[in-house]
């Protein structure tokens, strides 16, 4: 066993404590509070008993947690368990006031997760067949890289981005009605845009999908659209309105010159439409 205090001595924890990559196997002489952050990364640790409370940001990733039991309670800053072999987040902190990440682990589910995150929540490349459990409330979402089958249990609420790109969705049933940032959809198995987003401020890629129609599309979008490798038979409309306007948000329309791309590349079509001037889109 190599421990904490074997490796750092006796500490008082005024200021950050970084014990990264140094063979640790317990946190076992700690101190109790920490004034600052703690960065425990890159060491051989399964679980988190003997860590501080702390003031700052706390970095338990690339380890060989298997719990997050033992951990502090509380997050004044960025909370960081990614690369571990976490199945569940039970004994998450209660709060975290930055950025969440635990990808890169082997979660089955968030059961556990901290239920507001003001910063961004990072679940990617884990094995997550459902998103319950997930924060109420986050800045940005990244849920890419799981075995996702459906959006439901997502957070009520994004800030930011929102990415469920490279998952088994057939649905964005659950997804966010607005999102003010990114919408990443992309290699998925979505037929229709049923269920998604209605407003996005910012780029929205449903690209390597299923696609053959852009029904239920975004009202407006913001930044770039990237339907690509899709084999969409109908797309993006620049000087038109349909005459049956409700009809299913049936395509794009520029309703303002704007500084962007729209990239619709399928089997039947291939269009590049560039633009001047600032980007607002809205469907017909």
């Amino acid at each position: 066993m190599r421990t904490f205090r074997d490796v750092m001595g006796s500490l008082d924890g005024t200021g950050d404590i970084d014990c990264s990559n140094m063979g640790l196997t317990s946190l076992d002489g700690c101190p109790e509070i920490v004034e600052g952050s703690f960065n425990c990364s890159g060491n051989r640790l399964t679980t988190l008993d003997g860590a501080p409370e702390i003031t700052g940001s706390f970095d338990c990733s690339s380890n060989i947690l298997v719990s997050l039991e033992g951990g502090p309670n509380k997050i004044n800053g960025d909370f960081d368990c990614s690369d571990n072999r976490l199945t569940c987040l039970r004994g998450a902190p209660a709060k975290v006031k930055g950025s969440f990440d635990c990808s890169g682990n082997r979660l089955l589910s968030l059961k556990g997760a901290t239920k507001k995150v003001k910063g961004r929540f990072d679940c990617s490349n884990n094995l997550l067949g459902s998103l319950y459990g997930s924060p109420l409330v986050t800045g940005s979402f990244n849920c890419s890289s799981n075995r996702l089958l459906s959006l439901e249990g997502a957070p009520d609420e994004v800030r930011h981005d929102f990415d469920c790109s490279d998952n088994m969705l057939s649905s964005l049933a659950g997804c966010p009605e607005f999102v003010n940032g990114h919408f990443f959809c992309t290699g998925n198995r979505l037929e229709n845009l049923k269920h998604g987003p209605v407003e996005v401020y910012g780029d929205f890629d449903c690209s390597g999908n299923r696609l053959t129609t852009l029904k239920r599309s975004p009202k407006i979008v913001t930044g770039n659209i990237n339907c690509s490798a899709n084999p969409i038979t109908s797309c993006v409309r620049t000087n038109t309105r349909t005459s049956n306007e409700d009809h299913g948000r049936s395509c794009m329309k520029l309703v303002h010159e704007a500084s962007s791309r729209v990239c619709c590349l399928g089997l039947n079509e291939h269009m590049h439409l560039s633009m001047t001037s600032f980007p607002v889109y809205a469907a017909c």
